[in-house]
């Protein structure tokens, strides 16, 4: 794999739960002038795998291949949680050929946070540290830069949670729920249907 030795040297350090140093355009403008184009698709393809969406393109990175083994496995583990949970069959939303058992912990992590915002940040901490441990032996390469790239979007959407306007949001979901079981309530008194 190529090495970028430059352009892997001048990004800057930022922990979990710090601010992004840049926004994602302005890390592909950079990636654009300093990296190969043959390359430069593997760092478009970023965005897809912290999706978890699979290209036959990722192939050509370690990194994207471990990120993505990873991120179903984690998807797949939540999913046979909740199932488990709700008394389903989880197999109908279950990706095959994907192991659960490395991210039992983490899943368990994320299902034990005491609420959906500490969920997401726990999950998204995990999927750090998984990263980190991924790119750790490829500095100045490619797959260090995918990495970074992929901190960056971790950074950026944990920056976007917000309590007061998840909290605002909350409340008017419950009310529409309210008010949709009360106009039902009474719609169905009205034409003598129901209790």
């Amino acid at each position: 794999m190529k090495r970028y030795w430059y352009f892997a040297s001048t990004l800057p350090f930022f922990p979990f739960g710090a601010a992004a140093p840049m926004t994602v355009e302005e890390f592909d403008e950079r990636c654009s002038r300093l990296i190969d184009k043959g390359d430069m698709a593997l760092v478009h393809l970023v965005e897809r795998a912290r999706a978890g969406e699979y290209s036959a393109a990722m192939e050509a990175s370690p990194f994207l291949r471990s990120f993505l083994r990873f991120e179903a496995g984690v998807r797949n583990a939540l999913v046979a949680a909740r199932a488990k949970a709700n008394k389903w069959d989880p197999e109908t939303w279950l990706r095959s050929g994907i192991d659960t058992v490395e991210v039992s912990q983490i899943v368990q992590a994320v299902l034990s946070a005491p609420d959906p915002l500490q969920a997401e940040l726990a999950l998204e901490r995990e999927r750090w540290n998984v990263i980190e441990q991924l790119s750790a032996l490829s500095s100045f390469e490619l797959d260090y830069i995918l990495a970074y790239k992929m901190k960056l979007l971790i950074a950026i959407r944990c920056a976007a949670f917000n309590k007061e306007r998840g909290t605002e949001e909350f409340n008017t979901l419950y009310q529409n729920i309210l008010d949709t079981a009360a106009d039902a309530a009474g719609s169905a008194l009205d034409t003598g249907v129901g209790p």
